[in-house]
C-alpha cells in the first residue's frame, strides 16, 4: 500500500509539473504542430542556463534562429511580438545558410538529409542551444530533438551535448523530456 500511495504521488507531482511547465500552445484546441513546436522554443529559453558570455551586453536580445522549418518560423515570430525573455527582446531569424549562425543563442534545424543537419549543427559553436526535428536528432548533436508520439509533439534531450556546448538542462526541462540521454552526469 505505501509503495502504491508514493507511485500515485510521484505520478501527480510529475503531472503537476508537466501541466505547470507545458506551453500555452498544447492548451489550445486545433493548435497546428508548427504553433506548438514554437511555443517549446520559446518556453525552452526558461529552463536553460546559459554561461555569462552568451550574453555579453544586459541589453543583448535573445536571439533565436530557424533553418528549413519557415512555418514554425512564423508561429515563433507572431508569438514572441512584444514578448520578453529575462527582461530581455526576442528576435526570430532565418538561417538559410550554416554559417548564417553568428550570434544566435537557439537553432532550430528543420528536418532534412542528416548530413545537412550535421553541417548546420557543427556550423554554430559555442552556448547554443540546437534543436532538431530529426527522428536522431539527438545522435546527429542536437541538444534537443522534437519527436512525434501519436500526433503530440514531445522532445527528447541530450545532457552531454548540452554540456559540450556550456548550457545547463534544467531538472523540470528533464523531467517532462520523453527521452533523456546521459542523465546523472
Amino acid at each position: 500500500m505505501r509503495l502504491s500511495r508514493r507511485r500515485l504521488l510521484g505520478a501527480g507531482l510529475l503531472a503537476g509539473i508537466a501541466a505547470a511547465w507545458a506551453p500555452e500552445a498544447t492548451a489550445q484546441p486545433g493548435a497546428t504542430e508548427s504553433a506548438v513546436k514554437a511555443a517549446f522554443l520559446f518556453k525552452f529559453a526558461s529552463f536553460v542556463e546559459w554561461p555569462p558570455s552568451a550574453f555579453p551586453r544586459a541589453d543583448d536580445a535573445l536571439v533565436i534562429g530557424v533553418a528549413g522549418d519557415e512555418a514554425v518560423a512564423q508561429d515563433l515570430e507572431q508569438l514572441v511580438a512584444g514578448r520578453s525573455y529575462d527582461g530581455r527582446a526576442v528576435r526570430v531569424r532565418r538561417v538559410r545558410d550554416p554559417d548564417d549562425g553568428a550570434g544566435i543563442h537557439m537553432l532550430l534545424v528543420g528536418p532534412g538529409h542528416d548530413a545537412r543537419v550535421r553541417e548546420f549543427i557543427a556550423a554554430v559553436r559555442g552556448p547554443v542551444l540546437v534543436v532538431t526535428e530529426q527522428e536522431n536528432g539527438l545522435r546527429l548533436g542536437g541538444v534537443l530533438n522534437f519527436l512525434s508520439d501519436g500526433g503530440r509533439v514531445r522532445f527528447g534531450a541530450s545532457v552531454p551535448a548540452a554540456e559540450a556546448r556550456s548550457l545547463r538542462l534544467s531538472a523540470r526541462l528533464l523531467g517532462v523530456a520523453a527521452t533523456v540521454e546521459g542523465r546523472g552526469r
